[in-house]
């Protein structure tokens, strides 16, 4: 998670110590969560299909090539390589890639972006899926970072949904991202939302961002679905299908702060976070102890599979509705 969520251009590229806390130390939720009342819908045998497609083993692979790296610092080169071996996964898949760069003070980064055209006739929707593949050490730079649930977990996430998601055709378009300047202060997402035309910003029909999904903080498995009044219709969705296809204990958030879909709720867009529950119990993050050992991958998987069922939703909607 992002130490901030202001505008202030940080000079990192100078600077011995990070200036990031947990999220939890950082701003108080001004409304406590709530647990909706989960209603399971019809079990429909394509989304069956797709779920079943998911792969534990696969999951638990990208988590570790990801927490190889010493850190992903959206400003070294172990961030970079972290992106290059990604890209080349996605492209490997068949989606179109593209780095999109921008600065960071007197730093450069870049985000990943993977598109997948859909099939269907006349104006299509968009619908994004997105994790931030930095990490950081809020001790300096210097120190291990290897942001195994902050987040490497959701970067893993964006990866096993575009390796299920390519297997069918699609009505609307999926865009894929991974963004980097997360930590120093959203600035990958900010750079990105900036940058979108007035037709894309119509199109965009859901955004689906995963930060930090695998760390099992209570007895029960659960996740919190984070997002604003113009992300009504995505948290219902979701919800439904925590409901509908997994064990989840579910529980929602309209006070947007600290991650990437906060950049796309400013500008109006439909945006969500889904994160694991009672996040802020998770004392690791930030520190070289988010190491991968600490998670439990099979929370991450029912995510997923909640995460799935609502893009997929979305993909085949012939009128995605904000």
């Amino acid at each position: 998670m992002s130490a901030m969520t202001d505008t202030t251009t940080p000079q990192l590229e100078t600077a011995a110590v990070e200036h990031t806390c947990r999220r939890g130390q950082r701003q108080r939720r001004r409304y406590a969560p709530e647990r909706p009342a989960l209603v399971a819908a019809e079990r429909d045998d394509a989304t069956a299909q797709l779920i079943s497609r998911l792969s534990l083993d696969r999951y638990v692979r990208s988590l570790a090539a990801l927490t190889a790296y010493p850190t992903r610092h959206s400003f070294g080169f172990e961030f970079r390589a972290a992106m290059s071996a990604a890209q080349n996964e996605l492209d490997g898949l068949g989606y179109t890639s593209r780095r999109e760069p921008f600065v960071i003070g007197r730093g450069a980064c870049e985000n990943l972006i993977a598109e997948r055209a859909g099939t269907g006739p006349g104006e299509r929707g968009i619908v994004i899926v997105t994790a931030h593949l930095d990490s950081v050490n809020q001790g300096g730079r210097e120190l291990p970072a290897p942001g195994a649930d902050d987040n490497a977990s959701g970067c893993a996430g964006v990866l096993e949904l575009a390796r299920v998601l390519v297997t069918e055709e699609w009505r609307n378009d999926l865009c894929l991202i991974l963004f980097g300047g997360e930590e120093q202060g959203l600035y990958g997402s900010l750079a990105h939302v900036a940058g979108l035309s007035r037709t894309d910003r119509g199109r965009i029909a859901a955004v689906l961002n995963m930060d930090m999904i695998a760390r099992r903080n209570g007895t029960a498995p659960g996740v919190m679905i984070e997002g604003a009044a113009v992300s009504h219709r995505l948290i219902d969705q979701l919800v439904t299908a925590a409901a509908t296809w997994t064990g989840l204990e579910v529980t929602t958030s309209l006070n947007p702060y600290a991650s990437d879909h906060v950049p796309f709720i400013d500008a109006g867009l439909p945006a969500v976070l889904t994160i694991e529950a009672n996040d802020t119990a998770n004392t690791d993050v930030h520190t070289d102890g988010d190491a991968a050992a600490k998670l439990d991958p099979a929370l991450a998987m029912e995510i997923l599979a909640m995460n799935l069922a609502a893009t997929a939703a979305n993909l085949t909607s012939e009128r995605p509705e904000q």
